[in-house]
């Protein structure tokens, strides 16, 4: 525990110091905020072998700018994402409420790529994630909830495309993100919590994730049209995060359909250029 706690820490500041980096005002600074809902499977072994599936609702807030360097191809971008969950098993009835929220900062560089189209931008770069929530389970009468903690050092990569249609600005983006290494919290199996926090037994709660063990992938694909002064963005977010520590197995795997307004703040809001220019 205490070394998941330093290295919480550790993140945490990292993250912060990052995303204290101050933004161009000569460049852009791009806000967005969606709403949906969707899918999600789950399968969480320290509270049931069974597997559950329902419905979730969904809040992303995102920020993405240019950061002041010479070069001008250095982004950051801060991603937070919120989620509940409502699963019931598959096989008999029961009921599990659970929610996460994941905050995510990224470092993205543009290498130059010649494009045969022009409009093609691509990014890459480390991103640090933290994962915090819980499940509880209404079946369960000892260790009826789960608590989820994790933080990573991960890699993503963003690709747009822009292009017009009947004169109206649009574009395509994609982005995804892999976690490569960190810590996460799992008790083992009848491991309560009680144990753990009042009784000292801390053994084997923290681990060390890697790709063999925490084979993890969340994937963004958005489409935005652009109507003069307001961009609407439509996105489908898949998000796969698993982990197998020790005897235990966690597995949560959601899809969602958002629906969000981008709001694009320059420092010449009335030049007619900077209002067509779609900036990545």
């Amino acid at each position: 525990m205490k070394k998941l706690l330093l290295s919480l820490v550790v993140i945490i500041g990292t993250l912060q110091g990052m995303g204290a980096q101050p933004l161009r005002s000569d460049r852009f600074e791009e806000f967005t905020l969606s709403l949906g809902g969707g899918y999600t499977g789950l399968l969480d072994t320290y509270l049931s072998p069974l597997h559950y599936g329902g419905a979730n609702v969904m809040l992303q807030s995102e920020r993405f700018g240019q950061l002041p360097c010479q070069s001008g191809r250095w982004f950051a971008q801060s991603l937070f994402i919120l989620h509940g969950d409502y699963t019931t098993p598959r096989p008999s009835g029961g009921l599990t409420i659970g929610g996460m929220a994941d905050y995510s900062y990224t470092y993205y560089y543009e290498p130059r790529l010649i494009s045969p189209w022009g409009k093609f931008r691509f990014f890459v770069g480390p991103q640090g994630q933290l994962r915090v929530g819980g499940i509880y389970n209404l079946r369960n009468s000892n260790n009826p909830a789960q608590f989820k903690l994790g933080v990573n050092l991960a890699v993503s990569a963003l690709g747009k495309y822009a292009f017009a249609l009947w004169k109206t600005p649009m574009s395509v983006r994609l982005q995804a993100d892999v976690p490569l290494f960190g810590f996460a919290f799992a008790p083992d199996y009848g491991q309560s919590y009680y144990e753990i926090f009042y009784l000292g037994h801390e053994e084997d709660c923290v681990h060390v994730t890697a790709p063999h063990n925490n084979l993890s992938l969340r994937t963004t694909l958005g489409y935005d049209v652009q109507f003069r002064s307001c961009t609407v963005r439509l996105s489908l977010l898949s998000d796969l995060y698993q982990w197998r520590l020790g005897r235990q197995q966690y597995r949560m795997f959601a899809h969602s359909v958002m629906l969000g307004y981008v709001n694009n703040l320059y420092h010449v809001m009335r030049d007619d250029e900077a209002r067509r220019y779609i900036p990545y």
